[in-house]
């Protein structure tokens, strides 16, 4: 056979004269290299980027957009429902509503003693607008614990969204065992515009190991700081505050209007305890605001996690624009008076987690070893995929 034909006989093997170890090689890059590129994509995401469940509430998961649902409700036709809490009781201990509608839920305590109303699976799948009491009102993604002093009232404002019925309880020392519990009943069915979305209470915008952080802590050792709110300034303007040390921020109204008391950025870390008035306890995961009712007080429990600096403002119309606004500083503390973290706890962000967009913040996950780890993991593959590629064209005979 002359070598035109051997030619010939060789590109109509492999087709169009591509040599066939390249088409093998292509093959190899195909079946492995396309996949490590997806992974690639998957462990450099952007943030805000994981797996949610789009319509139905999960057990350890919080509702990331009530916001939409509190600012498409009608509030002037909202029910308000009554609920007496006593020893040891809740009347009505059954409660039923309705998803999707607006509710204030007045807790009043009648007995001689504070009580607590809590809801777990309810709270984290509602969407919030606030806790308001004689005092003040409170603004969180959504709360864990409401606690009412005796002859107090503490109205939560809400909109259920997830139908079911759920275990209401007062977890007060005792009071459970007492006989105080009972439901919270929600009928008809769960909105779908928007469609209601949850994350992972690990993944919100708040220092993860925030409950163990304030278990841990020693609050005998509590430093109190007071702020002043006035027309229209904070006092101190500046705050200086340090890292892992356990504060109650006491927010004092001396002016003549209700004042908002709020930094996003630090409050996504800090491990928070509670917000506390005259009439109660709310707790949460973190806080979004605190308005501070004329004449009144409310104090906040909490432990800086990172050091930096984080503006302070009063967001109600006018008020920044007034000149009422300030800061928070954060310092390190020094490594001999830094306590360690929680038992199995996450250590706290080296920086301020950036605020969330809206109601809704989620952290990211990946951190930055994902690149070169997919790069790492690339560079082997291609070790890999040019020996196998060499080993199987070196047995092909030689033409």
């Amino acid at each position: 056979m002359n070598s035109r034909a051997r030619g010939l006989r060789t590109r109509t093997r492999v087709g169009r004269g591509v040599p066939l170890s390249v088409v093998v090689f292509a093959v190899l890059a195909a079946l492995v290299v396309a996949p490590a590129i997806a992974l690639a994509a998957a462990q450099t995401h952007e943030p805000g980027t994981e797996a949610s469940y789009p319509s139905a509430y999960v057990p350890g998961t919080y509702l990331t957009n009530g916001s939409d649902f509190v600012s498409a409700a009608d509030w002037d036709s909202a029910e308000t429902i009554r609920i007496e809490m006593s020893e040891f009781k809740f009347t009505p201990s059954d409660i039923t509503l309705e998803a999707g509608k607006p509710y204030i839920l007045e807790l009043v305590t009648v007995g001689a003693v504070k009580h607590e109303f809590t809801a777990s699976d309810f709270f984290a799948s509602a969407a919030w607008r606030k806790v308001e009491s004689g005092e003040s009102e409170v603004k969180a993604t959504y709360f864990k614990e409401v606690e009412v002093f005796p002859g107090k009232q503490a109205d939560l404002y809400l909109v259920p969204i997830e139908p079911g019925t759920y275990e209401l309880v007062c977890e007060i020392e005792g009071h459970f065992e007492a006989g105080m519990f009972g439901t919270i009943t929600v009928t008809g069915s769960a909105p779908t515009s928007p469609a209601p979305v949850y994350k992972s209470i690990s993944q919100g915008p708040w220092v993860a190991d925030g409950a163990a952080r304030v278990d841990a802590a020693d609050w005998d050792t509590m430093q109190t700081v007071r702020i002043d709110e006035d027309e229209f300034s904070f006092a101190p303007q500046q705050t200086v505050l340090e890292v892992n040390q356990p504060y109650k921020l006491e927010f004092v109204n001396i002016g003549a209007v209700k004042h908002e008391s709020t930094a996003p950025e630090f409050f996504q870390t800090v491990a928070f305890r509670k917000a506390e008035d005259a009439s109660g306890e709310f707790k949460a995961p973190t806080l979004l605001e605190v308005e501070t009712f004329s004449g009144k007080q409310t104090d906040l429990y909490l432990i800086p996690t990172a050091a930096g600096t984080f503006d302070l403002v009063c967001e109600i119309e006018g008020h920044f624009e007034a000149g009422m606004f300030g800061t928070i500083v954060v310092q390190a503390a020094s490594q001999a008076a830094t306590p360690p973290p929680a038992q199995g706890a996450t250590p706290p962000p080296a920086a301020p987690v950036p605020p969330a967009s809206g109601n809704a913040g989620i952290a990211a996950i990946g951190g930055n070893a994902a690149p070169a780890t997919t790069m790492i993991l690339l560079l082997s593959l291609a070790v890999v995929l040019v020996a196998g590629a060499r080993a199987l064209t070196s047995r092909w005979p030689r033409r």
